[in-house]
């Protein structure tokens, strides 16, 4: 019976808690509604969500809870490596929901490499075979733009191009709703870092791919736009600024011709503050957790030491309620510190 509570207090705390991290380009909050529902029929899926949930309540709350934790992962695992090549999992969109989670519980557990299982969820859809509707709707198509943020995350960290080509993938992602938005930037930012990371690109290239970023950022409406703005810095409550929108989802939005003139050092470092004043002005879960990338390689052009310190209270202040293994972000940050003489 004790057992009964405990399972249910770990789905509970997935539901309340962490499916928000994957439904921020989501409108119909499909990890947190559609997922669970899934997985009372579906071990795999289910799996996954109690190794998750009790990884990150034994680095948040409850550390009693990491044998759980390893027991539904060894489960999960050898239900994935066992999944045949037409299952009804993958191509319903469960393995790859599943492996997405999987992932979030590999970066918690620092100890192992947090990309392990994100190697192999290269072969559970094919992007360029998915018809254009489908990446727009399902199970399926939730999963692919978590997996699509989830290795925008890893190749900051790494400084590595994505292992899978969006060159073929068409940019035409309709705009039913906000979410679609990031959704389409996501692919864009895919790009360019394939781009930056995969080859000595030419300036034609960066132009074109620029141009995309420009294109996108004009069709964005207004509500999408910050509402409110306020200037961090010496002689102000805040060391970055912030800003305020309408959604979670709005935070990608930036005004690029504000910052048009800037000398490419000023430009880069204002950039950097944006990220991290936008990520830490409402502090919420699913913003922080999908910005971890962003600032962890951004955060080397912030050239001023006081806003470096208080990225880094801010980071380790995450660690408490997010459990990420924040310390690499730091060790990363005093790094670049270092090797710049700062």
């Amino acid at each position: 019976m004790r057992k009964v509570k405990s399972i249910a207090r770990l789905f509970h705390h997935y539901i309340s808690d962490l499916s928000k991290w994957y439904d921020l380009s989501d409108a119909t909050s499909a990890f947190e509604v559609t997922v669970p529902l899934i997985s009372l029929q579906e071990p795999l899926l289910f799996f996954a969500i109690i190794a998750l949930s009790a990884m990150h309540m034994s680095k948040t709350t409850a550390s009693s809870f990491r044998a759980t934790a390893e027991n539904y992962h060894g489960r999960c695992v050898q239900l994935l490596i066992n999944i045949e090549e037409n299952d009804g999992v993958m191509t319903g969109g469960v393995a790859l929901a599943a492996t997405c989670l999987l992932r979030s519980y590999e970066i918690l557990d620092s100890d192992i490499d947090p990309n392990m299982h994100l190697r192999g969820a290269y072969s559970m859809v094919s992007i360029q075979d998915l018809l254009p509707g489908e990446l727009h709707r399902g199970p399926l198509a939730v999963g692919l733009w978590n997996y699509l943020r989830e290795d925008i995350t890893f190749s900051l960290f790494e400084n590595c191009p994505f292992k899978i080509d969006l060159k073929s993938v068409s940019l035409s992602v309709d705009h039913n709703s906000d979410q679609d938005y990031l959704n389409s930037i996501t692919l864009i930012l895919g790009r360019i870092i394939n781009i930056a990371f995969d080859h000595a690109f030419s300036v034609e290239e960066w132009e074109n791919t620029l141009e995309q970023v420009r294109q996108w950022s004009s069709t964005c409406p207004q509500r999408l736009r910050r509402f409110s703005r306020q200037p961090g810095g010496p002689g102000t409550n805040d060391l970055f600024p912030r800003a305020c929108f309408l959604q979670h989802c709005h935070g990608n939005s930036l005004d690029l011709n504000e910052h048009a003139f800037e000398a490419k050092e000023d430009l880069l470092e204002t950039m950097a503050m944006e990220i991290c004043g936008i990520t830490f002005t409402k502090k919420t879960p699913s913003v922080i957790v999908n910005a971890f990338g962003p600032m962890s390689y951004c955060s080397k052009f912030i050239r001023t030491e006081a806003p470096r310190q208080e990225l880094t209270r801010q980071l380790l202040a995450c660690k408490s309620s997010i459990g990420w293994p924040v310390q690499r972000l730091v060790d990363d940050l005093e790094t670049s510190r270092r090797a710049s003489g700062v």
